[in-house]
Parts: structure tokens; C-alpha cells; sequence
């Protein structure tokens, strides 16, 4: 099985080649009881129902590791939650990349690999994204997703800055938040039941991460620019 792995476009891992299921709706309500919903793995929260926000989810295990059956992996967890795409928005050199992993883990966990898709949008670490073309991809896929009822991962490093400036977005663009200022209110009370909220307060991470988010204005159309200002 191959991995198609581009960094300037959406990557995909084995498309699945079922039809499409019929079109769902976060619903406000639902999201008022994401706190009780069980999170997949620490330093996780669910920001919408089809949406859950993490850190990298891989590291690669020892022989040792495998031998005193230690470390489970974190991407495991997460198939066994139901996340059937992955949205990485690390750089290529930052860690030690899961894609190639993914069609033999869904093998052990009995998931259809071809059920599973893997994008890559590489933002440099504690920065923007370098154009609104990039932030339109991300929104696209997970637009794309919510429509087909299918749970998204999105993730950096550490699940704190990059990742929390896509998931408020993504809050004022599915309309889950009123404006990018509520959307931060909103990640702040996920993220208090975080474990590594003592750590790192505040998601996003940086100042102009959050001018980002503040400033993000919904898409009211496929045709119109993303308008966002640091």
C-alpha cells in the first residue's frame, strides 16, 4: 500500500470507495455535552462532535517497549474512537512521521485502512499560516468530513498553538461559535480540562495566534477570502 504525502495540497491515504454517507450537522446543543464525552487519549478535547483536537499522536516503539508491552500508541486509541482523518499540521522534520504506519495499524485494529484518509498542512511551530489558500484546505476537509459524518483528528507537536488556531476557526466557520472571541471562551473551558493546562495555559499559544482566531470572519461562500488580520 502506498501513502501520497504532499505538503503543498491535502494528503490522502486510502480513499475510501464506498459512497458517501448522508450529509450531518453539528448541532449547538450537542457541543454543550462534549466535556462528558469520554476523551480518547490525555491532552485531548472534543470541539465539536465530529472534531477532536490533540497533540502528535505517534512515537515509534522500541523493542523493548513492544517486549514489556509499554507505550501503547496514541493513533491506536484514536482509530478506536472513530477518527478515520488525520489532519497533521507539523512540518515534515519535526517528528517521526505516522503516515506510513497507519494502513498496518488499522490492520491490528481490524479498521478498514481504505476508510482512512491523512492530510498534511505543515504550519511552522508557534507561527501563522503562510497564506489563506492553506487555512481554506483545512476548513475544506473538515467541512467535507462533518458532511459525511466522518470524526476528524487535528493535531500538531503539542496540541496547544497551531492546533488551537484551526480549531477556532473552524468554530466560527461551522457556526458552532458567534465570532472568533467566543471561540477562544470556548477552547479556554476545554482546555482547562486538559492535563497539560498547568504546564501551558492558554491555547492557542502565541499573541498572534490569537489575533488570528479573534479576527477570523465565517466564509459566507466557497468563493469568498478568508479575512483574518494580526
Amino acid at each position: 500500500m502506498s501513502v501520497i504525502c504532499e505538503t503543498s495540497r491535502p494528503s490522502i491515504i486510502f480513499r475510501s470507495q464506498t459512497e458517501p454517507k448522508p450529509p450531518r450537522t453539528a448541532s449547538l446543543s450537542s457541543c454543550n455535552i462534549l466535556r462528558n464525552r469520554t476523551r480518547p487519549i490525555p491532552n485531548s478535547y472534543w470541539a465539536t462532535p465530529y472534531l477532536v483536537a490533540c497533540e502528535f499522536p505517534y512515537c515509534p516503539l522500541t523493542p523493548a517497549d513492544i517486549a514489556r508491552k509499554k507505550a501503547k500508541q496514541k493513533l491506536d486509541a484514536l482509530l478506536l474512537a472513530g477518527v478515520r482523518t488525520f489532519i497533521d499540521l507539523t512540518e515534515p522534520h519535526e517528528l517521526f512521521p505516522y503516515s506510513p504506519h497507519l494502513a498496518s495499524r488499522c490492520q491490528l485494529l481490524a479498521v478498514d485502512p481504505r476508510e482512512v484518509e491523512y492530510h498534511n498542512f505543515p504550519i511552522r511551530d508557534r507561527s501563522l499560516p503562510d497564506s489563506v489558500d492553506l487555512v481554506r484546505r483545512i476548513l475544506d476537509v473538515l467541512r467535507d468530513n462533518e458532511r459525511r459524518g466522518r470524526i476528524c483528528a487535528v493535531h500538531c507537536r503539542g496540541g496547544i498553538g497551531r492546533t488551537g488556531l484551526v480549531v477556532g476557526c473552524w468554530l466560527v466557520e461551522s457556526g458552532v461559535a458567534r465570532d472568533g472571541a467566543h471561540a477562544l471562551q470556548l477552547i479556554a473551558e476545554e482546555w482547562k480540562m486538559v492535563e497539560k493546562c498547568k504546564r501551558f495555559p492558554c491555547s492557542p499559544e502565541t499573541g498572534p495566534q490569537f489575533e488570528f482566531v479573534k479576527n477570523f470572519k465565517r466564509l459566507p461562500s466557497a468563493t469568498d477570502s478568508v479575512t483574518s488580520s494580526s
